[in-house]
């Protein structure tokens, strides 16, 4: 026995470590960026170090990513475009920005505005429309916003509106269309949009912090609960149900626990499905033994009117909390409403 426990060590320490793309396809993403550098001499120099700089664009490391794209050449010139926009260095990014991939063609708008030189950002959103197309939302914003510079506000209502209606959840055409409005002369009807916008703010705020940490560690299932709360809190439903189901296949113990309570409240409350709601926390139920999974259920059953279903998942709560105060007023309250009920 002894010698199987030797070998066992033996062979595990003279395992192969993980290559880098290994450690990028299983989410570890700083691991994976460190693993990189220190065998940049691998693989060809440009490879390897263009490689380096997507994967730190990725993880929004855009200082660092600037520096291995000049390290890179000529070879990373848009990567270093890129990384420069990000930094919010427009007047060096312009000059290195493709105007032949979409989101860079995009990006080049944007710079250029921000740098005010319209007569140039027009000429490179008239190459994005032709890239990416006249409907495309992010072409409808700047096409609202080059349209207000000029004074035409109704008009630029008009382009505004077309991108929230693809998206809207959209913060930048949703204050555009506010804005235009008020200018046009209809200063009721932008207040409210522009109400609307303030509102949305910090729950943007809230998904992009999501995404961030997702972009860094995608196999940790409390990046993915996260984005399900910012989804669900942006209204888009399907999205947060989508990340839900993700972190669920990702966690164990108190992760997948924490999700199934926020997935449920999204079946039940905005879905209004309250079997599919009590379904879920059953399944996690029996994979973990949580007590807060069998007061949810009850919960979830009385605001469906099934107090006598709801009696019976208090009481699984209360046979593992048996002196928890919150949870014998349930169970009384549960069955007063049953024998209501049959009454």
């Amino acid at each position: 026995m002894l010698e199987f426990f030797v070998f066992a060590h033996l062979a595990a320490c003279q395992a192969p470590a993980p290559s880098a793309a290994d450690l990028w396809a299983r989410g570890q993403r700083g691991e994976a960026i460190d693993s990189l550098r220190q065998n940049l001499g691998a693989e060809p120099a440009d490879e390897a170090r263009a490689r380096l700089v997507v994967w730190q664009i990725a993880v929004h490391r855009y200082q660092a990513a600037l520096a291995d794209a000049q390290a890179c050449g000529a070879p990373c010139d848009a990567l270093r475009g890129e990384a420069l926009y990000h930094l919010g260095e427009y007047a060096r990014a312009v000059e290195l920005l493709s105007e032949r991939e979409p989101l860079q063609a995009l990006w080049k708008v944007d710079a250029l505005e921000a740098l005010s030189r319209f007569a140039e950002s027009d000429a490179a959103l008239q190459r994005a429309r032709e890239l990416v197309g006249a409907d495309d939302p992010r072409v409808l914003g700047a096409e609202g916003r080059r349209l207000a510079r000029e004074g035409h506000f109704g008009q630029a209502a008009e382009a505004f509106r077309a991108a929230v209606q693809h998206d809207p959840c959209d913060g930048e055409a949703l204050f555009g269309l506010g804005r235009a409005l008020v200018q046009s002369g209809q200063r009721e009807a932008g207040l409210a949009v522009l109400a609307r916008h303030r509102a949305l703010a910090p729950k943007l705020d809230a998904w992009d912090a999501a995404r961030r940490g997702l972009d860094l560690a995608p196999a940790h299932a409390p990046n993915w609960t996260a984005l399900g709360d910012a989804e669900r809190a942006l209204g888009r439903f399907d999205r947060a149900e989508s990340a839900y189901r993700r972190g669920a296949e990702l966690g164990a113990g108190e992760a997948l626990v924490a999700n199934t309570l926020r997935w449920a409240r999204l079946l039940a409350d905005d879905r209004g499905d309250a079997q599919a709601a009590v379904d879920l926390l059953t399944r996690t139920s029996r994979l973990v033994v949580d007590v807060r999974l069998f007061v949810r259920a009850g919960d979830v059953l009385m605001g469906a009117r099934r107090a006598g279903e709801a009696v019976a998942a208090y009481q699984q709560a209360l046979a593992l909390r048996p002196s928890d105060g919150e949870i014998v007023q349930r169970v009384a309250k549960a069955r007063d409403a049953a024998g209501n009920a049959s009454r």
